[in-house]
């Protein structure tokens, strides 16, 4: 049985967490909090990289002009449609090994983001500052990438190391996030004693869709009895934009309180049965 020290401690290292983590992640469209595979299998090249002045060797063979050609729509496509690029992103090719030294973001410039395609299987590490971050296998014609704040990256130097065979193709650049509100007075109220329970889980989301629907972008008819609420709309832009002003805390904060179910996925998510009588601390 939890004392009520243990409850006290528990209650203040959520909201720790939660305050946390809606400080320090970029707004975008999420509903998946867990890590998610984008693509056939995850690559991570980049746990920190940006710059205004991102510098690598040359490659002036057709296929890096191509890849230099193609980089802004590349960079440009790999997050919500209404951000918007800044300055000149960069494409290379290349095999084995890379470095990538970044300094400060330009200016107008919140978000990097990078882009990588392996053009023949084998294996990429990626190490930060001499050590190893990740090491994952990647098929030919596989993607992923991955999205960064300006303040989490800027000045950092990234190291790819690659099967001999390896063949990749990397675009990353900057892009501009347009303004988003600030959470709402009814969510801060709702996570401001570090506890969201499953009534003002709801209620959040019953703002964010009267938000949706006032924005021309109503979500229909979304079914809340499983243990996390699944939607999406074709609205980017509004979407990004209601969910943080009416959801974006107390929805991390629910996810926080009620880890996600072994083997749960993109593909389930919004079908997990909620059991109030199982969940008597947060059930209210």
């Amino acid at each position: 049985m939890s004392t009520p020290t243990n409850t006290h401690d528990r209650d203040a290292a959520v909201r720790a967490l939660l305050v946390d983590t809606v400080a320090h992640t970029p707004r975008r469209r999420r509903r998946w909090r867990l890590p998610t595979i984008a693509g056939a299998v995850v690559c991570v090249l980049g746990g920190a990289a940006a710059g205004g002045a991102i510098t690598a060797a040359a490659n002036p063979d057709p296929a890096a002009i191509a890849a230099q050609n193609r980089a802004a729509l590349v960079v440009g496509g790999a997050g919500p449609s209404y951000l918007e690029v800044v300055g000149t992103p960069v494409g290379r090719v290349g095999s084995a090994n890379e470095t990538i030294t970044v300094g400060r973001a330009p200016s107008g410039a919140d978000t990097f983001t990078w882009v990588a395609t392996c053009r023949t299987g084998g294996e990429l590490t990626e190490r930060r500052s001499g050590v190893v971050r990740s090491t994952a296998s990647c098929e030919a014609g596989s993607t992923t990438s991955d999205t960064y704040s300006a303040k989490a990256i800027a000045g950092r130097e990234i190291r790819i190391s690659a099967d001999r065979d390896l063949g990749w193709t990397l675009s990353y650049g900057w892009l501009r996030t347009p303004p988003m509100p600030e959470a709402s007075a009814a969510q801060e109220q709702a996570v401001d004693d570090g506890i969201v329970t499953r009534s003002e889980y709801l209620a959040a989301f019953d703002r964010f869709q009267g938000c949706m629907t006032a924005r021309g972008a109503s979500l229909g008819r979304i079914p809340t009895s499983s243990l996390f609420v699944s939607y999406g709309a074709p609205d980017e832009y509004a979407l990004d934009w209601c969910i943080a002003s009416e959801f974006d805390a107390v929805d991390t904060a629910w996810q926080v309180e009620h880890p996600a179910p072994s083997g749960a996925d993109e593909g389930t998510w919004g079908s997990q049965r909620y059991d109030p009588a199982a969940d008597p601390r947060y059930a209210g």
